[in-house]
């Protein structure tokens, strides 16, 4: 009787897991498309520019605080949870290599409330381009995790590593060099 418990237990928080995680990426989607809305809205004239800026402060504070970390903190608990009940699974090349992806992932969540930060007190200096190629980071992201998911039986734990670090790499340098391009946005 304890392992159909067991089971079914672990059913239930790999799917709030999962759950969490839609939650996360749907969220981050929404927020970063916000910053790439708040940031045009800079550079319209007055009273438009304010009232856009204030509704989008909000709308990104909702994102960040009611949806991003919750669900983040969720799947971050629940994948802990995991391990702790199995903790074998940490010798397993797919689970060494979820747990580098789930620090890529705080990364890019910590980049977004840095954003979030810049754009409530009106310090956001990208530009639009490079909101946008930040925004699709998350996609990158997902797609790293659907692939990691589909290959765990065949990934080690190496070319998981070598994966994400190019992956990583290309998102951060794509990123970075956007902001050295000169802006054809006008200035506020």
């Amino acid at each position: 009787m304890e392992t159909i418990v067991g089971s079914q237990l672990s059913i239930w928080s790999l799917a709030v897991l999962l759950f969490a995680l839609a939650i996360y990426f749907g969220g981050t989607f929404h927020i970063v498309r916000l910053f790439v809305a708040h940031r045009e809205a800079m550079a319209k004239w007055e009273p438009d520019r304010t009232i856009l800026m204030t509704t989008f402060k909000g709308m990104e504070r909702n994102a960040l605080y009611f949806m991003n970390w919750p669900a983040l903190i969720t799947a971050l608990v629940m994948g802990a949870w995991m391990i702790w009940t199995a903790p074998g699974s940490l010798l397993t090349g797919s689970t060494q290599v979820l747990l580098g992806y789930t620090a890529v992932l705080l990364l890019y969540q910590f980049m977004v409330h840095r954003t979030y930060r810049r754009a409530a007190t009106d310090t956001l200096s990208w530009s639009t381009i490079r909101l946008r190629l930040f925004a699709h980071g998350i996609t990158v992201l997902l797609l790293g995790l659907v692939m990691i998911l589909m290959m765990r039986d065949e990934l080690g734990w190496v070319a998981g590593v070598i994966g994400l670090l190019v992956i990583g790499g290309i998102l951060f340098q794509t990123v970075a060099s956007t902001g050295n391009a000169p802006s054809t946005e006008k200035d506020a």
